[in-house]
């Protein structure tokens, strides 16, 4: 593992369609996962995002509907990548069982 990964649990790129609001506003937009992790995600949209913004996501997993909270920690031009605040235990549980099982199977890729 390299010397600045910080992630210390399993993670998967991802290429899959979701839709964030920031906390507060009923404004749902699409967005796309780029990477995804029992702890954090990246996602990029249309809006520019800010370390700190708050942001509920939701997208499609194994036909379930996953809802998180999410911390902006850090930015790539329009990425976001951050760290999930808020999520039911068996919706991260599902998360890392999908990792767990591709990763498992060699892949590094989930789309």
């Amino acid at each position: 593992m390299p010397s600045e990964q910080k992630r210390h649990e399993g993670r998967l790129r991802v290429n899959a369609p979701g839709e964030y609001c920031f906390v507060g506003k009923d404004d749902w937009a699409p967005c796309r996962l780029n990477d995804l992790s029992a702890n954090g995600l990246s996602l990029d949209g249309k809006t520019s995002f800010y370390i700190g913004d708050k942001l509920e996501v939701r997208f499609m997993l194994e036909k379930r509907m996953i809802h998180l909270a999410l911390e902006v920690t850090h930015l790539i031009g329009k990425k976001a990548g951050g760290r999930i605040t808020r999520i039911e235990e068996a919706d991260r549980q599902l998360i890392q069982e999908v990792i767990n099982r591709e990763l498992m199977s060699g892949k590094t890729f989930l789309s």
